[in-house]
């Protein structure tokens, strides 16, 4: 039997000797019979520009226009997560080249597991899978999800007061659809969970970890829509093993992630339970859902650890400065100015120190240093101040850290 893989890229060499057309849809499966009523390609067209003849005009438009290209984040998804989500389709018929000629995108894009793509491109084709199947759990799960229903369930939070009561409609809603209870809200100390327990779910074969990792991404996206602003991210968790690369989809949370952990999690700072949601007209948040993540990446709010002060302190910081006085002398400037110009940038002294210690503790436990004598490098007062705050940022203790990453 061919693998997957092989199966698309031969598919993609041979398609246009069907006898049935290049975009022919599959024929054999009941589930695919919506293909041709159901053809999705929201190709993002840019206006044409207007003939100005002034030649200074133009060029000032021109450079206007630049900044809005460079300052979009970018994150990746890998193809082999894709490929996942539409693996069962697949072996059902239906033809992935022709799915991504539809969106206009070359039709080898998927033909190598190893590689990846934009996370616009990948939205993209999750959509235009959905529709295709008109089923949104992807025929992952025993009980299927028709067509509509992430509409359906995001309709309600326009009702909703606040961020907290957000959480709650969505966990409750979703445990409704999917006739059991797998979504949970936790509001422990300076922690707001959304969380995600799949161990009983109904899946179809075995589970999948970007599906439940987009779920949370699409969520996020909303509740930042209807909040008005960014929402302070402290943690997201995941059953996946780790990732390597900076501009992996999961690094557009902007905190800190958990991998290898039993259930799925977005874990907001508490102090934004009771964020109120604006009011809005109507609207359908399912399909502006893209939208509103382009203009999160385009916020260029993951970009701040590459601001040149930021780099500096946290240079610093380091080079063992670990008091804001200390830092700010060695830059040249006043407590009260690297205050605000860290504010600025959406961070403080106090964020960037926790970013530090959080890797250098991860650092040194794996080196086999004792708790102890971490917690004494990074100036804590004694180990158990040290633990509740590796706790705060792994969301685990250094012990249950060290059992999960020892070598076997």
């Amino acid at each position: 039997m061919r693998s997957l893989h092989g199966r698309i890229h031969s598919e993609s060499q041979t398609l246009f000797a069907d006898d049935r057309g290049p975009s022919a849809p599959p024929q054999n499966t009941h589930q695919l019979r919506h293909y041709k009523s159901a053809r999705y390609c929201p190709i993002i067209k840019h206006k044409a520009a207007h003939h100005i003849d002034a030649e200074h005009v133009r060029r000032s438009e021109a450079n206007n226009r630049a900044p809005e290209l460079d300052r979009r984040k970018k994150f990746y998804v890998d193809v082999v997560d894709i490929l996942s989500i539409l693996e069962p389709s697949i072996e059902q018929g239906m033809s992935v080249p022709s799915l991504l000629e539809d969106l206009d995108l070359p039709m080898d894009l998927l033909d190598d597991p190893g590689k990846r793509i934009e996370m616009e491109d990948c939205w993209r084709i999750i959509t235009a899978h959905q529709n295709i199947i008109q089923e949104e759990s992807h025929l992952i799960s025993t009980r299927p999800l028709k067509r509509g229903t992430t509409r359906l369930v995001f309709s309600h939070l326009t009702h909703c007061q606040n961020l907290h009561e957000g959480l709650e409609l969505l966990a409750d809603t979703y445990n409704v659809v999917h006739g059991g209870n797998y979504n949970f809200v936790r509001k422990r100390g300076n922690f707001l969970s959304y969380i995600v327990d799949d161990e009983e779910f109904h899946y179809r074969d075995h589970g999948n970890n970007f599906a439940l990792e987009f779920a949370l991404l699409k969520i996020h996206c909303a509740l930042t829509f209807l909040v008005g602003r960014e929402l302070k991210t402290i943690r997201m968790a995941t059953k996946r093993e780790r990732i390597i690369h900076d501009d992996h989809h999961l690094n557009f949370f902007d905190c800190n992630i958990l991998f290898g952990h039993p259930s799925f999690e977005l874990v907001y700072d508490s102090s934004e339970s009771l964020a109120p949601f604006r009011q809005v007209d109507e609207i359908d948040l399912s399909a502006h859902l893209l939208d509103n993540y382009l203009s999160i990446a385009k916020r260029g709010r993951k970009d701040v650890f590459e601001n040149t002060l930021v780099k500096k302190v946290i240079s610093k910081i380091r080079q063992d400065m670990r008091s804001q006085e200390e830092v700010a002398l060695a830059i040249g400037m006043s407590v009260p100015t690297l205050r605000r110009k860290l504010k600025l940038q959406g961070t403080s002294f106090r964020d960037l120190l926790d970013k530090v210690n959080s890797e250098l503790a991860v650092n040194d436990l794996l080196d086999q240093i004792p708790p102890a004598d971490v917690a004494e490098k990074l100036g804590y007062c004694d180990v158990r101040s040290f633990k509740r705050a590796f706790k705060r940022w792994h969301g685990k203790s250094p012990a249950a850290f060290l059992k999960q990453n020892s070598p076997q």
